[in-house]
């Protein structure tokens, strides 16, 4: 008997979990949509609540304040880029083919989502603290890429590497005078260049 009540109540709990979780990713993709359509800081609570279609009281209970979603939302987002580019990245062996690989999908990321990437890429001080986690999570995946070949000057490298491709993005979100394409290859081009001088310094 006791052991009926309790999965009874483990199934219950699963399921309020569940819906907890769901709510709370839905009001996550409101909140995508309708700061990407209206930008940050045109973008009130209420708006997100509608657009997820649910109440006030619901968003507060995931959520304290508007910054606190659009942290977590940047956050899972750069996770799932970072693991998107991990994808691509899947049987190249060549480090310049793994930062090539990279920088593209970055980019593409940039063009396809410009409103989140300008917020984040903007320098404003709100988010200083969000910028440089985000940086930080690729500044270590292309360390550890670069490292077989650079050792030690692997780190430098690599953040060298992500401040320049920041400013690739920000370039893209405040030019229209330059081609998405053009912009890769130039990015890609100049990239490729200081590794190709890192690999020889460090090969001496």
């Amino acid at each position: 008997m006791g052991d009926g009540f309790k999965s009874v109540a483990t199934v219950h709990l699963n399921r309020f979990d569940r819906k907890r979780e769901k709510t709370r990713v839905d009001l996550l993709a409101a909140a995508e949509r309708v700061i990407s359509q209206k930008g940050y800081h045109r973008t009130r609570i209420a708006d997100i609540a509608s657009e997820a279609d649910v109440g006030l009281g619901t968003f507060y209970f995931h959520f304290k304040t508007k910054n606190e979603i659009f942290i977590e939302l940047i956050e899972r987002g750069a996770g799932e880029l970072r693991d998107q580019i991990d994808q691509a990245k899947a049987g190249a062996e060549d480090p310049r083919r793994k930062l090539e690989i990279a920088i593209h999908t970055i980019l593409d990321a940039a063009a396809d989502k410009p409103e989140l990437f300008r917020i984040v890429f903007g320098h404003g001080p709100a988010f200083l603290d969000l910028m440089v986690r985000v940086h930080e999570m690729f500044i270590e995946n292309l360390r550890r890429d670069l490292e077989p070949t650079l050792g030690a000057s692997a780190e430098a490298v690599a953040n060298l590497t992500i401040g320049m491709l920041s400013q690739a993005v920000t370039w893209l979100l405040e030019h229209t005078n330059l081609a998405l394409d053009e912009l890769k290859e130039l990015t890609v081009n100049f990239a490729l260049g200081g590794l190709e001088r890192a690999v020889a310094r460090a090969e001496r």
